[in-house]
C-alpha cells in the first residue's frame, strides 16, 4: 500500500512553470499507461560537473538495440528539507539506430509517501503500468539524442513545485521522469529521494559483510602469476581489500588466498606479501569462508555426509623456498627491508635488516610451514557459514552445524514472515539442530551491490538513492524501535577500490543509519520466521555429485600408493576449487572445468594397468604365465593381482601381490595348471589395492592350452633315443655278420697275422726239412 504518513496535510502541488494544468497531467498519465510496461530506469555512464545545467553527451554501447531508456536520480544523497529545490539528473540512453528528436522531460512526484518496503519496491519496479504521480515540472530538450549514445541533463525543481512542507512526514518519496515527443511517451524511469522535516529519527543498525575471493580457478592453489595480477595496484584482490580495510565492514576471506601466498615462501610476489600484510593489520572483523569458497549447500545437496576440507598441503611445498636466505649487505646506502609479520597464530620472524633479501613468511628457523600453519589466522569468528545465496535446504543446516558452523548467512529468499510490512532483525532462530541464521536484507544489499559495481556517477547515485530510501522506510516503519540488519556485498569485484569505498562512506554518512558489527548483528534479538527450503539447480547438483563420487574413488585407489596424501590431498583441493561459488554465474565454463577434472582423475585411476595382451600358448600341465604391470605414477604402488580363467581348462592359484616402482613396469608370474583337454581360455586379470579396492577394469588375456604336448614330446624324445641306439646296435650286427662270411676282410685285431715282406734272407728263416 502506498500512503502518505499524514495524507490530509499534504498540500496540493502548484501549477508547473510550463503552464500545464492537472487535466493535462491526467491525460498524459493515461497515455503513459499504454507504454509504461516497456520502459524501465537505466543508469547512465557519465555525469556533468557539479552545478552544470546543460546536457553532457557520452557514447555508449551498453543499451540494447531498438530501445530508449531514461533514468532519474537526485544529485545529492542528503535528504531534501522544506524550502530546498530538488535537483536531479536525467539520463537518456538511445539504443536505436536513429536519433531521438528533442522532446520534453516531465518530472513527477509520487502521490503518496513510500511507507513500506513493498511499496518502495513496487514503485521502483512496477509489475504493470501505473500513474507516475503529480507533475512537478517540464523542461524542453535542446538537442537530439544521437544513436547509440547517452544524454545526461540536470533538472532543478523549485521547492514550491515539489509541494512538500514541514507538515509532511519524513521518509522515502518516489519520483518519475518521462520523455515525450508531440504527446507520445518515448520512455519512463523511476527513482527515489528522502524527505526530512527534522523529526526524531531512530537509526537503523546495519552490519555489512564483504567477501574477498579470487576469480574462479580449476586448481587448488592460485598460481604465482595470477596472484601477482590479483594483488597488483588495480587487481581484483587489491580493489576489494582497499575498498573495505579499516571501514566498519566484516571481511569474509577465502583461506585459499592466504595459503596460496604463504606456500610460495621466498618466491611469493612482493605485491602479494604486501597485500597479506595489509590484511593482517586491518581492524575489520574477519571470518573464514570455506576453502576456495566452496559452496556449502552444493556439497550437501550433492550427497556429502559432511563438508569437505583440505587435508594437506605438503605435496605442494618446496622446502627450498623456506630456507633462511644469506644476507647480502648493500654497499651504499643500505636498503631497509621490513619483514611483514605473519598473520598466522604461530609465531613468525619479524625483523628489520639491511639486506637485499626478504625473509619469506614461514615458521621460525626457515622450516617449511605445516598445513595448520598455512591455514592459521587470527579470525574474529570461525563458526559462520556462508553458502550460495537462495539455495539452502532444511537438511543442509544440521550438516553445517556438525562441522561447527552454528551460524548460517541466508538469503531473504530462504525465510518468510507473516508481517511483510515490518522488517525484523537479521538474526533468526532456525530450530533445534539448525543453529542461528543471519538473514540478508536482499533489497538493501542489492542496491549496495549495484552502487559498488556501477561504472558511472549517475548510476551510482541512482543506486545509493535507493539505499537511502530503503533504510528510511525501515527507520520510519516503527519509530523508536531499533532494528539491526545485515547487508552483504556479493562475490564479485568492484570496478575500482574508490567506488567501493565511496559506496561505504556514503552509507555511513546517512543520518538514519548506524554502523553495526557482525558480532552485534549475531547478538541481536532473534526473530521467529518460517524457513523456506531452496535447492541448487539439478544440473549443478548432478555435476557436484559426480565430483564427490570421483573423489571417493581416488581415496580408495590411494591405498595402493606409497604416499597416498600426495594424490588425495591435491585432488581434494581441486574438488574444492571446482565447487567454488565463483563458478555459479558461469555454468558453461564450470561444466567444461568439471569435465576436464573427471577426465584427468579417470587417467589417474588407470595409471596402474595390465599391459600384456596375448595370446599366450600354454604347452605344459604346469607353467608360469608372465603378466606385465605398468605404473605411470611418480611413486611406487602395491597391487594384488587376481587371475580368473573363463573355463576349467586351466586352474589358477591364489592371488599374487606385487610392488611396482615409480614410472616403471614389472612382470609377475602367475602359476597355472592344465586341467582337462586342450582349447581356448580367457584369463580375466584384475588389479586390487591391498585394501581390496578395484583398480580400473579387468584385462582379458587369451590363452591357447595344449596340455598333451608335454607327454607327446616325451614319447617322441624317447623314441628318438631308442632309434638312435637301436640303429647303432643293428649296424654292429651287420658288420660282424659280414666279417664271418668273408674272413679276409676281417679287421679284428685279435685275428690279424703279421705278414713280413720278402727278402734274401727268407730261406734262412724257414725251418729245415
Amino acid at each position: 500500500m502506498v500512503a502518505d504518513s499524514i495524507p490530509a496535510r499534504r498540500p496540493a502541488l502548484p501549477e508547473p512553470r510550463s503552464g500545464r494544468r492537472r487535466p493535462v497531467g491526467a491525460l498524459l498519465g493515461a497515455v503513459l499507461a499504454l507504454v509504461l510496461a516497456a520502459t524501465a530506469p537505466l543508469a547512465a555512464s557519465a555525469v556533468p560537473a557539479a552545478g552544470a545545467t546543460g546536457p553532457a553527451r557520452v557514447t555508449t554501447s551498453a543499451v540494447p538495440a531498438d530501445s530508449v531508456r531514461i533514468a532519474v536520480a537526485p544529485v545529492s544523497l542528503k535528504p531534501l528539507h522544506a524550502g530546498e529545490d530538488l535537483i536531479v539528473t536525467v539520463t537518456i540512453k538511445n539504443g536505436t539506430a536513429d536519433p531521438i528528436a528533442p522532446g520534453t522531460i516531465d518530472l513527477y512526484l509520487a502521490e503518496r509517501a513510500l511507507t513500506s518496503r513493498s511499496a518502495l519496491n513496487n514503485w521502483l519496479r512496477p509489475e504493470k503500468a501505473g500513474k507516475p504521480g503529480d507533475l512537478m515540472t517540464s523542461e524542453a530538450m535542446k538537442a537530439p539524442v544521437q544513436p547509440d549514445s547517452t544524454e545526461i541533463l540536470t533538472v532543478s525543481v523549485p521547492a514550491d513545485s515539489v509541494g512538500l512542507t514541514t507538515g509532511n512526514a519524513w521518509g522515502a518519496r518516489g519520483i518519475a521522469v518521462t520523455l515525450t515527443d508531440n504527446g507520445d511517451v518515448k520512455a519512463q524511469g523511476r527513482g527515489t529521494f528522502v524527505w526530512y522535516s527534522n523529526e526524531k529519527l531512530t537509526p537503523v543498525n546495519v552490519a555489512v559483510v564483504m567477501p574477498i575471493t579470487a576469480p574462479e580457478q580449476a586448481t587448488g592453489l592460485i598460481p604465482e602469476k595470477a596472484l601477482e595480477t590479483f594483488t597488483s595496484p588495480t587487481g581484483v584482490l587489491t580493489r576489494q581489500l582497499d575498498g573495505v580495510v579499516d571501514r566498519p565492514v566484516a571481511i569474509a576471506i577465502d583461506p585459499r588466498i592466504i595459503v596460496s601466498i604463504r606456500i610460495l615462501g621466498s618466491s611469493a610476489p612482493p605485491s602479494a606479501i604486501a597485500w597479506l600484510d595489509q590484511l593482517s593489520r586491518a581492524k575489520n572483523e574477519i571470518f573464514p569462508l570455506s576453502y576456495a569458497d566452496a559452496d556449502l549447500a552444493l556439497q550437501t545437496q550433492a550427497g556429502a555426509a559432511s563438508l569437505i576440507m583440505p587435508t594437506s598441503f605438503d605435496q605442494a611445498i618446496d622446502p627450498t623456498l623456506f630456507t633462511t636466505p644469506t644476507a647480502t649487505v648493500t654497499p651504499t646506502p643500505p636498503a631497509t627491508a621490513t619483514v611483514p609479520p605473519s598473520p598466522s597464530s604461530t609465531p613468525a620472524p619479524s625483523a628489520t635488516t639491511t639486506t637485499t633479501t626478504t625473509q619469506p613468511p614461514g615458521p621460525v628457523g626457515g622450516a617449511a610451514p605445516t598445513t595448520e600453519q598455512l591455514l592459521a589466522w587470527d579470525y574474529t569468528a570461525t563458526d559462520i557459514g556462508w553458502p550460495h545465496e537462495g539455495s539452502v535446504a532444511a537438511a543442509d543446516l544440521p550438516i553445517f552445524g556438525a562441522v561447527g558452523l552454528s551460524t548460517t548467512i541466508l538469503s531473504g529468499k530462504n525465510v518468510s514472515r507473516s508481517d511483510s510490512d515490518i522488517t525484523p532483525n537479521t538474526a533468526v532462530a532456525l530450530g533445534d539442530g539448525a543453529g542461528t541464521g543471519l538473514v540478508i536484507d536482499d533489497p538493501l544489499s542489492q542496491a549496495l551491490r549495484t552502487a559498488a559495481l556501477s561504472t558511472s556517477d549517475d548510476a551510482w547515485r541512482e543506486a545509493m538513492a535507493e539505499v537511502g530510501s530503503q533504510l528510511a522506510v525501515v527507520s520510519a516503519e516503527k519509530p523508536g524501535t531499533t532494528r539491526t540488519l545485515l547487508a552483504t556485498l556479493d562475490r564479485g569485484w568492484p570496478p575500482s577500490a574508490a567506488r567501493l569505498g565511496q559506496t561505504l562512506d556514503a552509507l555511513a554518512a546517512l543520518s538514519w543509519h548506524a554502523p553495526a558489527t557482525l558480532t552485534a548483528a549475531r547478538a541481536a534479538t532473534t526473530t521467529a520466521v518460517k524457513f523456506e527450503g531452496r535447492t541448487e539447480p539439478a544440473e549443478r547438483a548432478e555435476l557436484a555429485r559426480r565430483l564427490l563420487a570421483r573423489e571417493t574413488e581416488v581415496v580408495a585407489f590411494s591405498s595402493a600408493l606409497t604416499a597416498p596424501l600426495r594424490v588425495t590431498a591435491e585432488h581434494r583441493l581441486t574438488v574444492l576449487s571446482l565447487l567454488s561459488n565463483s563458478w555459479a554465474s558461469q555454468p558453461g565454463s564450470w561444466r567444461d572445468a568439471v569435465g576436464t577434472s573427471l577426465v584427468d582423475s579417470s587417467a589417474l585411476l588407470r595409471s596402474v594397468s595390465v599391459s600384456t595382451k596375448g595370446p599366450i600358448n600354454v604347452l605344459g600341465s604346469k607353467v608360469d604365465i608372465p603378466v606385465t604391470l605398468d605404473n605411470t605414477l611418480g611413486q611406487a604402488v602395491t597391487v594384488r593381482v587376481q587371475v580368473v580363467p573363463s573355463n576349467g581348462r586351466l586352474l589358477v592359484g591364489s592371488d599374487v601381490e606385487s610392488t611396482i616402482e615409480a614410472q616403471s613396469a614389472r612382470t609377475v608370474l602367475i602359476p597355472v595348471t592344465s586341467a582337462v583337454g586342450n582349447g581356448a581360455v580367457t584369463l580375466r586379470v584384475t588389479l586390487f589395492t591391498p585394501a581390496g579396492t578395484l583398480i580400473d577394469q579387468p584385462a582379458l588375456i587369451p590363452i591357447n592350452v595344449r596340455a598333451d604336448w608335454e607327454g607327446l614330446g616325451s614319447i617322441i624324445f624317447a623314441a628318438a633315443v631308442v632309434l638312435f641306439f637301436g640303429f647303432g646296435v643293428w649296424r654292429n650286427i651287420l658288420r660282424r655278420r659280414r666279417d664271418r662270411e668273408d674272413p679276409g676282410t676281417a679287421t679284428d685285431p685279435a685275428a690279424a697275422v703279421e705278414v713280413l715282406p720278402a727278402s734274401s734272407n727268407a730261406a734262412e728263416t724257414e725251418p729245415h726239412a
